[in-house]
């Protein structure tokens, strides 16, 4: 069979079976936006409007302190409704704080709600995502095959090869160089998200980010003598469907490898959860030819998710090669990421790869990775693209062989996963090869662990990427800050309200419970007591009611008192103005304290 009409009959059996997965993944990912969207919706009203406007503002960057009152004022809520929302936020875990070792704590909205907030929030953030006006004039960037495939690959050399490093803790020159030309990844893929790390003089940009995924996977670790692979955590990523090993390197790239700041956080999540779909180009509106955001663009494609293209008009254009926003709905809990299975039908029909006469393995993308790692073991890899060219060796086999792999599992293993029957020369040839190391075998219980695919190890039952793996990377929170993070559940409302059970103890209660005309001065007082509690204050005039946010009184020749107007208290998004009030413009009065306090 000629190599082009096996790729072509594979690629056709490819979109047959896909079609039915693609029907699993979308109702498996609406179902999960439902959920998510739900817990939003079950917020209260001042909540919702709380969160709002710090996504708005901070995206899930760090931030140490509340807006000021007059960003609260036009949400239509008083500082103490907004300071009660965030305790209850805290305590629902749609905020969490981080204590630093000095003392400070900030506060951020985790990584795992952004996406869900980024569709609730739609019109509070400028949109940077548009359908597409015209066709795609030329791509300016393909996407290159997928990451994971370069993370196995480079995996299977260090275990072979090993990585030490010199006295100074970085890695050999040379090895560098190889560990640069090893992958189909390159330095322009990346250069232009101008990522900060130690010995940008020594490595590439693309080796950095390689080396920094695997640590963050908890694949490799680095040690004294360099960096050494998680035998136990390996041998559970392997067993990963690549859809599984997309999700988590996704998270990863998402979340470490951007530019930071809100602005350029926002565009990022608009770009993985309100775009079309799979396969269809949209136009991006990249600020006026923001590089940062382009850097992105172009890194996306350097890691196999997408394509970056230009319109007629010679704007910017995207298309996903994966679903994006079904690797960010991903996390039950919004705390430790856990490997779910979500493709039943994609774990029973494996494709196969091809062994022609001349020990050239034609692999279609979707081989296992598992498959994959052992090809790995007798293989050396040619070309990697859609389809990816391995050839099998003998240095290879008699290293596999001298390991305490026979040449019968060999030869077996290649005629399962293979189409069709092993070419003769081959499995005559494999024979000859195996028969130099057989006496040796001081990695056998190692390989047999590795390549055995009924081994009882759980598949699913740890996670890789937690988001608090150091890497190579340099970020805010540098090694040997001792961070703490808050989440022991603590009851940040019911500490909230124990402090109002006393502030209320210090006024009469008819304050607060009665609406009622006050001589001149006790009226100035309670003026002065809503500002000083930062709560809403209600006036009465005949029929009418207001409910005022007020900010200061002026001293003249009689006091004043000024403010923002509620509108429209009863609705949920409410409408403010800014007013002055006199005494004489009110006939009743009364705090109005937040809900439940």
């Amino acid at each position: 069979m000629s190599r082009t009409r096996f790729i072509n009959m594979l690629q056709k059996g490819r979109e047959m079976l896909m079609s039915g997965l693609e029907f699993e993944v979308e109702k498996s990912m609406q179902s999960r936006k439902l959920a998510d969207l739900a817990q939003w919706s079950a917020l209260t009203s001042a909540e919702q409007r709380v969160l709002g406007a710090l996504f708005h503002k901070y995206a899930g960057q760090t931030f140490s302190s509340l807006l000021p009152s007059e960003v609260w004022a036009k949400e239509g809520l008083s500082g103490a409704e907004a300071k009660l929302a965030f305790a209850m936020l805290r305590r629902k875990q749609w905020i969490k704080s981080v204590h630093k070792s000095w003392g400070e704590c900030s506060f951020h909205i985790p990584e795992c709600h952004l996406a869900t907030l980024t569709l609730s929030y739609i019109s509070r953030v400028d949109r940077i995502v548009e359908p597409m006006v015209g066709s795609v004039r030329r791509v300016i960037k393909e996407g290159k095959p997928h990451i994971a495939g370069e993370l196995l690959h480079l995996l299977a050399w260090i275990d072979r090869e090993g990585l030490p490093v010199t006295g100074k803790g970085t890695i050999h020159k040379r090895t560098v160089q190889k560990l640069s030309t090893l992958t189909i990844m390159s330095p322009e893929d990346f250069e232009p998200l101008e990522i900060a790390y130690d010995h940008k003089a020594l490595y590439p940009v693309h080796v950095v980010i390689l080396l920094d995924l695997l640590l963050c996977l908890n694949l490799v670790q680095q040690t004294d003598r360099g960096f050494e692979i998680r035998q136990d955590k390996l041998q559970q990523w392997i067993k990963l469907s690549w859809f599984e090993m997309h999700g988590e390197v996704f998270r990863v790239c998402m979340e470490r490898y951007g530019a930071s700041g809100s602005e350029m956080q926002h565009s990022r999540y608009q770009l993985a959860v309100l775009t079309p779909g799979v396969n269809q180009w949209f136009r991006v509106l990249c600020g006026g030819g923001n590089s940062g955001f382009q850097g992105w663009l172009h890194a996306l494609a350097g890691w196999g998710f997408g394509e970056v293209g230009e319109n007629e008009n010679g704007e910017a254009a995207f298309r996903w090669l994966i679903d994006p926003a079904e690797f960010l709905n991903r996390g039950v809990d919004c705390g430790v990421y856990h490997v779910d299975r979500l493709h039943k039908q994609g774990e029973i029909h494996y494709g196969k790869f091809y062994v022609q006469p001349d020990f050239e393995v034609m692999v279609p993308p979707d081989v296992p990775a598992e498959v994959c790692w052992r090809l790995e073991q007798y293989c050396e890899r040619i070309t990697r693209d859609q389809m990816s060219i391995y050839r099998l060796t003998k240095a290879r086999v008699e290293t596999a062989a001298a390991s305490g792999v026979k040449w019968e599992g060999i030869a077996d293993f290649l005629q399962r996963h293979g189409q069709g029957e092993l070419p003769g020369q081959v499995f005559v040839t494999l024979k000859d090869w195996a028969t130099v190391g057989e006496n040796v075998q001081d990695k056998q219980d190692m390989l047999i662990f590795a390549t055995n695919p009924d081994h009882p190890e759980q598949r699913n039952s740890l996670f890789f990427y937690n988001g608090e793996t150091q890497g190579l990377l340099q970020f805010p929170l540098m090694p040997g800050m001792t961070v703490d993070y808050d989440e022991d559940g603590s009851d940040y409302d019911a500490i909230e309200k124990s402090a109002w059970n006393e502030r209320k103890a210090d006024v009469p209660e008819t304050w607060h419970r009665e609406w009622r005309k006050y001589h001149l001065s006790t009226e100035r007082q309670i003026a002065m007591q809503a500002i000083e509690w930062q709560v809403k204050l209600g006036i009465q005039k005949g029929k009418d009611t207001f409910v005022l946010i007020p900010h200061q009184v002026k001293e003249q020749e009689r006091w004043i008192l000024e403010g923002w107007c509620i509108l429209d208290p009863h609705e949920t998004a409410s409408r403010t103005e800014w007013r002055t009030f006199t005494p004489e413009d009110w006939d009743a009065m009364r705090l109005i304290l937040p809900d439940d306090v």
